[in-house]
């Protein structure tokens, strides 16, 4: 028994099992919209990324890459968890937003990162998932893959430069 990654309100004392672990696990569904960012965060920490998708709003035309997801998960070691702000997001509403800090270190270069985020949820069919987020500061993306140049040939495989395919 180890304890929960989201280091709960209750001082670290709640283990994995008792915390995030059956809502990860689907065992629960999270009652409020902090309990399923905590969760969405806990899924990282243990690798779980379709928890991470299952528990999002799907929006038309966008598409969650659980390959980079997953490649982010495994390439961090993820040290912990911290709430800024809740508001509303309790078992009565149907939205609510949690302003979080997820502090994680690259395993490659070492380096201690950040990510800083007010994230929006919606309850839908009784259900909290994430809707939206608003990443602050101004933090560095990390690329997994190398950048694509204009004149490089496009990812997709089609033959053509990248400025005249997907780049365009």
């Amino acid at each position: 028994m180890s304890i929960c990654p989201c280091r709960s309100k209750d001082q670290n004392k709640l283990t994995y099992e008792n915390c995030c672990g059956p809502y990860v696990e689907g065992k629960k569904k999270a009652p409020t919209a902090e309990a399923m960012m905590r969760s969405r965060y806990s899924a990282y920490v243990v690798k779980n990324i379709d928890y991470v998708d299952q528990t999002q709003i799907v929006v038309e035309n966008e598409v969650f890459d659980k390959e980079e997801a997953k490649k982010w998960a495994d390439s961090s070691e993820w040290l912990g968890l911290e709430i800024r702000k809740v508001s509303k997001g309790e078992a009565n509403d149907n939205t609510g937003t949690v302003e979080f800090v997820a502090h994680y270190k690259d395993i490659a270069s070492g380096t201690a990162l950040v990510h800083h985020e007010t994230s929006l949820f919606q309850r839908r069919d009784g259900e909290w998932k994430f809707k939206e987020g608003q990443i602050h500061g101004n933090q560095p993306v990390k690329r997994l893959e190398p950048k694509i140049g204009r004149n490089d040939p496009c990812s997709c495989g089609s033959n053509k430069k990248f400025k005249k395919c997907c780049g365009a």
